[in-house]
């Protein structure tokens, strides 16, 4: 039976609530400091977030604040992905946030504390993918100013996010500090990222192409179009928000930036129509995905940018169901990406083939457990490999939850078993023809979320089923009538209805016998 997540359950105390019986947490100084913000954050109230960049305030400023100029400077972008359809993961869960509403008259209630970015923006409603967006921004500034208190905001047990592994993390966007305009190159980056997961932006690109209804576009292709097509514009601004951003027209994003960055977002973009660098840490994709990275040699500048979008993206990815901190930027992912950042660079230069960069970032994948004592496994051997995709889709930093997927694997009848070893092992390389499965890590968070509470062996059997009907995917998307591409995309969210069904996880049988729609029965 589904339960609520454990971050729903813990109540993040009231920030700025002076009616609050319980004593602040913070001494004299840091409260000092946080006021200080407050009214830096009051003297750049007139300014447009460029602007407030563009003086160095950009870390000065209140979460709160941040948030309002976000929506100013991007609103046509924001409102756009207000239409986007609640992500995979989770159900109907009204998350927590940590932002404060001012209040009417200055008076705030009960309804002005705890929101997320949405709910303070949009008078109390909640959109999944404005949450995800701007919490990535949130996230950024989280990080410079080391506040690694919010950051890990309802991260718990093992797999937390080190204090080492967060200076980390602040030591690479480090080494972008001094670059110009880099700061507001990646907030565009982080903002227009997910807009073409709308589906009237999809509808104006296929429409302007003409490309099929039928034909598959993931969201980064749209908006590589979208962009190309010059259409994701500004309409002109209501009035009173236009006298108070003293402007007539917000401009087109890419405008905010010079040529060279405009170069370098349109480029990253171009490189995650491509590759999805999240899939490849974290075993959804295949090594045939990392071609296009050739492509970027002598083009690194691009390349640091995207990868910097995509580690901030994953900082906020859980906001729909957790607007405290960064939920999904935990110790295993962060010091998945670390790692990942410099393979990556090697495989731009060509100082490693790409069939090595895969192993080694599924190599760090089992370092995590191996540094825990869970026996070593080897990339070269089929079944560690297929084992290392598996704990990488599905997030496993502890040797219990490792255990738990071997034997879910074992589980399966031995011709089964073999036939999912074979397909986690298939390259996209030299005419071997692989699959990705995308969402498949969302259906095994989702699949441990709701068995949280069940016993070993029910949910041993539950991943036994979810790596049942992966087998089935696989196989079944190879033998689609007419498809000869070597990487064959295809779309498992469908399986989400039966993970969430009240019956699951004692009753298997609607996991059991599923088959997506498109792949027949």
């Amino acid at each position: 039976m589904p339960t609520p997540t454990s971050p729903q359950q813990t109540v993040r105390p009231p920030r700025n609530n002076r009616n609050s019986q319980s004593p602040s947490p913070l001494p004299f100084l840091a409260r000092l400091i946080v006021r200080l913000r407050n009214i830096c954050s009051t003297i750049m109230a007139s300014y447009t977030l460029k602007e407030v960049i563009d003086r160095g305030k950009f870390e000065s400023l209140s979460d709160e604040r941040l948030v309002d100029l976000l929506y100013h400077q991007f609103k046509p972008v924001i409102d756009r992905l207000k239409k986007v359809e609640q992500n995979i993961e989770g159900d109907d869960a009204h998350p927590q946030g940590l932002l404060t509403r001012a209040g009417v008259g200055g008076k705030r209630n009960e309804n002005d504390y705890n929101l997320t970015p949405s709910r303070y923006l949009f008078n109390g409603e909640d959109y999944s993918e404005v949450n995800r967006t701007l919490t990535n921004v949130l996230a950024v500034r989280w990080l410079l100013v080391g506040d690694y208190r919010i950051f890990t905001c309802h991260q718990k047990g093992p797999i937390k996010l080190k204090m080492e592994t967060f200076e980390e993390f602040r030591n690479l966007i480090d080494r972008f500090r001094n670059k110009q305009d880099w700061l507001m190159a990646l907030i565009v980056a982080l903002v227009i990222g997910d807009v073409g997961k709308d589906d009237e932006l999809a509808k104006k690109v296929r429409a302007h192409f003409k490309i099929p209804s039928d034909e598959k576009m993931n969201h980064d292709t749209v908006l590589e179009k979208a962009l190309e097509m010059n259409i994701i514009k500004s309409p002109s601004p209501p009035l009173d928000l236009a006298l108070e951003m003293n402007s007539i027209k917000p401009p087109f994003p890419l405008d905010l930036l010079p040529p060279p960055r405009q170069d370098d977002v349109f480029r990253g973009v171009r490189l995650g129509a491509k590759l999805n660098i999240p899939q490849l840490a974290q075993g959804e994709n295949v090594p045939g995905s990392l071609q296009c990275l050739h492509d970027l040699q002598g083009q690194e500048s691009a390349f640091d940018l995207k990868y910097l979008e995509i580690m901030f993206d994953v900082a906020g990815a859980g906001a729909h169901v957790d607007a405290c901190g960064s939920v999904r930027m935990i110790e295993p992912v962060c010091q998945s990406f670390l790692l990942t950042y410099e393979i990556l660079k090697r495989v731009i230069s060509k100082e490693i083939t790409i069939q090595d960069a895969y192993n080694k970032v599924l190599q760090n994948r089992g370092r995590i457990l191996s540094d825990k004592g869970y026996p070593e496994l080897s990339t070269d051997k089929k079944q560690d490999r297929a084992l290392l995709r598996l704990y990488a889709m599905g997030r496993v930093a502890d040797i219990d939850l490792a255990e738990r997927f071997r034997k879910a694997l074992l589980g399966l009848p031995d011709n089964h078993r073999a036939e999912l070893i074979q397909e986690l092992n298939q390259s996209g390389l030299e005419g071997e023809q692989a699959v990705i499965l995308y969402y498949m890590p969302a259906l095994f968070a989702e699949l441990l979320r709701h068995t949280q509470q069940a016993s070993e062996e029910t949910q041993i059997k539950a991943l036994t089923s979810l790596m049942g009907f992966m087998r089935r995917t696989y196989i079944g998307a190879k033998n689609v009538p007419g498809e000869k591409k070597l990487i064959i995309e295809c779309d498992v969210s469908g399986a989400k209805s039966k993970i969430q069904a009240p019956e699951f996880p004692e009753d298997l049988t609607g996991l059991d016998d599923y088959t997506l729609p498109s792949l027949g029965s």
